[in-house]
């Protein structure tokens, strides 16, 4: 029997060109998108597309599901492969019995507090935490476990409205305006982090691969490079392997990509520890999905699709004496919304740096644009993550921007305001 997919789809890039690797003429597949998203969309292939404003509107997606359901049949699989699109998906499963993940089970993958739940009771270390809907709650937990730590949302991303918050003053100031109704704390910790990619098939992992991080999501989101480099340890390797399989089998992720973040923190008896921070059951963002394919030649997004549909995506195991990828990130600048006058190349110029993206002359950089609309994307390939370590230095020397606020027509050159806020902190 031919499957009948219904794909919630928010992409506007190459991510959303689903007809490259599900075949839609054996499977009907039908969409619902966001007007920004139907333009990758191959409508001619496509059993039908609807457009709604909203896809986080889980009203009007039943409904559109329904009448697709009552034009076309029953669904046999709903494809959510966006973190913002995995609640609705799993609604439409419960309310029209689609198998596959529903609200209970998302919940073990977007829910912080539901995740760490479930990862401690596997036994495996996770930072203290509560959920903490009410400035009491947040000050109690304030009062047991003191200062830094973090204040977030139970099901947030992109670190959107994550805070650390290091003394009762900051506190009492962030009180005054913080949405607490989602809201959790947990303890901050203090190590490296490390982010995990790999893809799952019948609850065996297929290949992953850790990377080093040279800051935080959150530091970037608040003016920091950001950088990430492949682990070439074989020792480490195998020890966070471990703990990944472990956290997919606390969770079920048995069909899945997944992005996993851990610290390394360093212990009294000298051996380091692992430390769960949290894990999302979909391709990595940032530059992952371009090195995974450019370096390691497995498309995520393809091997995400593919799993949750049951079939065996082809992926190898990892070579860890292969190539060693990285990436780095150059944040906006520090007034927004900010124009673009000139940004330098650095291909041919920095060794092992085989491809950038740079904003164009003109470009208005708001402070929206996340990990996708940056000041200036960088992508390595070496044979040791020494050197990748070493590329991505040069390449915060040489980096240069120039600017200027979008209300002034005086340019902005390298300098105080010229760069972004970096850091070689590579860990």
């Amino acid at each position: 029997m031919n499957r009948h997919v219904l794909i919630l789809n928010r992409w506007t890039n190459s991510f959303a060109e689903y007809h490259r690797y599900l075949d839609h003429t054996t499977d009907r597949i039908a969409y619902l998108t966001t007007p920004a998203g139907r333009a990758p969309l191959d409508a001619e292939q496509a059993e039908e597309i609807r457009v709604l404003p909203d896809l986080s509107d889980t009203d009007a997606v039943l409904a559109e599901t329904a009448e697709l359901i009552d034009r076309y049949g029953p669904f046999t699989h709903v494809l959510a492969l966006s973190e913002f699109d995995l609640e609705p998906a799993g609604e439409i499963r419960r309310r029209f019995s689609v198998p596959g993940r529903g609200p209970g089970e998302v919940a073990a993958v977007r829910d912080k507090v539901v995740m760490k739940g479930l990862v401690a009771a596997a036994g495996l270390r996770v930072p203290a935490f509560r959920e903490t809907p009410a400035a009491s709650l947040v000050r109690e937990f304030a009062d047991d476990h003191g200062y830094p730590f973090v204040l977030k949302p139970r099901a947030g991303a992109d670190s959107q409205g994550v805070h650390v918050v290091r003394s009762a003053g900051e506190l009492d100031a962030l009180l005054t305006t913080a949405d607490l109704a989602d809201a959790q704390c947990e303890e901050y910790v203090d190590g490296v982090l490390y982010q995990i990619d790999g893809v799952v098939r019948g609850g065996r992992l297929l290949t992953s691969r850790a990377w080093r991080c040279g800051g935080s999501c959150l530091d970037f989101a608040t003016g920091t490079a950001f950088s990430s480099v492949a682990n070439d340890d074989p020792v480490f390797e195998a020890r966070v392997t471990a703990f990944a399989e472990r956290v997919c089998a606390a969770l079920d992720l048995t069909d899945d990509v997944f992005h996993l973040e851990v610290f390394r923190t360093p212990s009294a008896d000298g051996e380091d520890g692992l430390v769960f921070l949290e894990i999302g059951a979909r391709a990595g963002g940032g530059q992952v999905r371009f090195v995974w394919e450019e370096v390691y030649g497995v498309d995520l997004v393809a091997a995400s699709a593919r799993v949750q549909l049951g079939e065996d995506p082809a992926v190898a195991p990892m070579d860890l004496a292969g190539p060693v990828a990285g990436y780095l990130m150059m944040p906006e600048p520090p007034v927004r919304p900010a124009v673009v006058d000139a940004v330098t190349s650095l291909v041919g110029t920095v060794p092992a740096l085989y491809a950038e993206t740079l904003p164009p002359p003109g470009t208005v950089l708001s402070g929206n644009g996340g990990a996708v609309h940056t000041a200036g994307t960088f992508r390595f390939r070496a044979r040791s993550s020494a050197q990748v370590d070493e590329a991505i230095r040069r390449t915060l020397d040489a980096y240069r921007l120039d600017w200027h606020p979008l209300d002034e027509r005086q340019p902005v050159g390298a300098g105080a305001r010229g760069v972004p806020e970096v850091s070689d902190d590579l860990g």
